[in-house]
């Protein structure tokens, strides 16, 4: 009787897990992903090591390629950069833009993912070179954008010091008061 009892609670067991829903492996990152940006942006908690930024890095681009037809893919190689910039890793960042860049090259985001993308030469690494190559990429292939005006007027500051750059903004302002009393 004993052993009827156990086979009988075994079976109802076995029929009421089987019968759960099963997670997919995109729910069960995607929820993971809730969780460590909620812990990470706004739970408040301090983070007292890089194992969480790290872990969030991989599931996003993880994300991103395999189920790389999924909106989501496109946001995920962005936030991927952004942490990367935050954990101080600029070229990994670079080339999650790059992936972006490259797999979608319609997506709307791509012109901020360039902007980015220049930004971390010029500020992150240094290279203003790289920076303008980036900025002049942007310019030449997205002339619709709304931000072309940003990306000329930032290629146009790159390798100026910050008093420069006040320097031609006061001159600039001081033209155009000019030009109105004229007027």
């Amino acid at each position: 009787m004993k052993k009827i009892s156990f086979i009988v609670l075994f079976v109802i067991a076995f029929i009421a897990f089987s019968c759960q829903p099963k997670v997919s492996e995109k729910e069960k990152i995607t929820n993971r992903i809730d969780t460590l940006e909620y812990e990470i942006y706004e739970s408040g908690m301090e983070l007292l090591d890089d194992r969480k930024p790290n872990e969030i890095v991989a599931l996003y681009k993880s994300y991103a390629q395999k189920f790389p037809d999924d909106t989501l893919a496109i946001d995920y190689w962005f936030k991927a950069a952004q942490v990367e910039v935050g954990l101080n890793i600029p070229l990994q960042a670079i080339q999650s833009l790059d992936s972006l860049i490259i797999k979608y090259p319609d997506a709307k985001n791509i012109p901020s993912a360039l902007q980015f993308k220049a930004f971390i030469w010029d500020d992150r690494l240094g290279n203003i070179n790289k920076a303008a190559l980036v900025l002049d990429y942007l310019i030449e292939n997205y002339p619709d954008s709304e931000l072309i005006e940003n990306a000329k007027a930032y290629k146009a500051s790159l390798g100026k010091s910050p008093e420069e750059i006040i320097l031609e903004m006061e001159a600039m302002s001081e033209k155009q008061e000019e030009a109105e009393i004229v007027d």
